[in-house]
């Protein structure tokens, strides 16, 4: 009889972990839905559809080392615009991006999410409430 109760115990809490898992599965790929929105309205004319930018004078997001190293410096670099010199997968880059600080915390999520999940680039889940302390 207790060894019954165990296991309907283990098999409770594997199927409650497995509901967890698809439906934070399911709000990370609504963000990036939305975010991928949000990228097409304010970063492709300069990014490029595919991520890649353009040699020399826009930094590529697609395989992004200076993207991915940092996750509040990526963050940062949207709420506050650049300017000046990056390094971009040994690429020295000079130039400006205009701050993006008009956007909501969550639609800075949701476009990070987005660029950090796509190309290449494979990044855990952003939150807005990461973005609401970097904004402060």
């Amino acid at each position: 009889m207790q060894k019954t109760k165990h296991i309907k115990t283990i098999f409770f809490l594997v199927l409650t972990s497995i509901s967890f898992n698809v439906v934070s599965q399911n709000i990370v790929e609504e963000s990036i839905k939305r975010g991928k929105k949000i990228y097409m309205q304010n970063c492709v004319a300069c990014h490029m559809p595919d991520g890649k930018g353009m040699t020399g004078a826009f930094s590529p997001l697609a395989k992004s080392d200076y993207l991915m190293e940092d996750i509040n410096r990526s963050i940062t670099t949207i709420l506050e615009g650049l300017n000046g010199e990056i390094t971009v997968n040994g690429i020295t880059y000079y130039g400006a991006m205009v701050p993006f600080n008009s956007l909501t915390d969550k639609e800075i999520a949701d476009v990070s999410n987005y660029i950090r999940n796509n190309w290449g680039n494979q990044g855990k889940p952003i939150e807005p409430e990461l973005v609401a302390d970097l904004r402060k």
